[in-house]
């Protein structure tokens, strides 16, 4: 599974201010969160079933900014981002007072894939309300998702004169020093953040991946404060499980892996694959490994190195029809897998792998 970058992270996690967010990890639909990476809860879900009445409310009261608000929100989490721009816009025509409907404005540009319309709506917000640091924080934001970084870092300091205690500058801090392969300047930022926000849930994975990559124990202890403040996040479990994998600690590892799939998601390939690779090449139990990656398969028919491994595990045990055929649909997903032609080639010239 992939690692996030900053740019991940802001892409897939924007802060819809007072609205949801939706964070999706490489391979994984996650819950509704909001920037810190705290689940929402949730009243969209609650409106959104009522659209039609909202609509209703509407015709009666066309003059309501706050209903074509409402109903922007619900647009926005079925995503449909043209929509709530209408009616977000509409809004403001009504009321250009509120920052809020700014800050709505410009993340419903994001999704519409034009972020100079998001920044040009901030910019002109800026100009009524210059101190608002919510939407000075939304303009750090989409600077960064622009890689725009020192951009991103003028108005991150303009904001600490303002209020030097909001813990999403240090963690928008953090996520730019990531993004210029700073992880020292980036370590330190999280920490900070979880300083003046103990509840922020994002900064400790992000400082926890920080020391998983350093292979420095306090990943865990950052993982397990994820956890104590989301038990059932896919993300935290993951991550630790895969530093304990990393780490020699296996029965740890299938401990979370297995927590995740009998208890958080039971779709998600990655912890089955996981677990085959634990069996095929720390444990040697080749049928074992292939009953996980036959799991992994069932959830992402076209995840080729689940394939390639399955056909691995199979010709390590000799089975060398079944690998033969693995190797090809791998190289039938992801054309020139290296290590699935070589395999496909050493079974093809008679020359398989053996257990010794």
């Amino acid at each position: 599974m992939p690692n996030n970058n900053a740019r991940a992270v802001l892409q897939t996690a924007f802060l819809f201010s007072s609205l949801i967010l939706i964070v999706i990890l490489p391979g994984c639909e996650g819950k509704k969160k909001d920037m810190k990476g705290q689940p929402v809860r949730d009243s969209i879900a609650i409106d959104s079933t009522n659209l039609s009445v909202l609509d209703g409310l509407i015709r009666q009261n066309p003059k309501s900014p706050e209903l074509f608000a409402r109903r922007a929100t619900i647009q926005a989490s079925r995503k449909n981002y043209t929509l709530a721009l209408n009616d977000i816009t509409i809004a403001l025509s009504l009321d250009s007072l509120k920052p809020q409907y700014f800050i709505q404005q410009a993340e419903y540009f994001i999704f519409g894939g034009q972020p100079n319309s998001a920044k040009k709506a901030l910019n002109a917000c800026l100009q009524r309300f210059p101190n608002n640091t919510d939407v000075m924080l939304k303009l750090a934001e989409i600077h960064l998702y622009m890689k725009e970084y020192s951009q991103s870092k003028l108005v991150l300091n303009d904001i600490l004169p303002i209020n030097d205690d909001l813990a999403q500058i240090y963690f928008l801090q953090g996520l730019i020093a990531l993004e210029n392969g700073d992880s020292t300047g980036a370590a330190r930022n999280f920490q900070v953040t979880i300083e003046k926000e103990p509840s922020y849930y994002a900064a400790y994975v992000q400082a926890a991946k920080i020391f998983a990559a350093r292979h420095s124990d306090l990943a865990v202890q950052y993982l397990k404060s994820a956890i104590d403040l989301e038990p059932d996040s896919y993300e935290a479990h993951y991550e630790l499980g895969l530093f304990y994998q990393n780490h020699g600690l296996y029965n740890e590892a299938n401990q979370e892996y297995e927590l995740i799939s009998s208890r958080i998601d039971s779709t998600q390939p990655y912890p089955y694959f996981n677990r085959g690779y634990i069996e095929m090449v720390y444990m040697g139990n080749y049928p074992k490994a292939v009953e996980w990656y036959d799991q992994a398969i069932r959830h992402k028919p076209d995840y080729a190195e689940a394939w390639y491994n399955r056909g691995f595990s199979y010709e390590l045990d000799g089975k060398l029809s079944r690998a033969r055929e693995d190797y090809k649909k791998a190289i039938e997903l992801q054309p020139n897998f290296p290590l699935a032609i070589k395999g496909l080639n050493r079974i093809d010239a008679g020359k398989p792998l053996k257990i010794r």
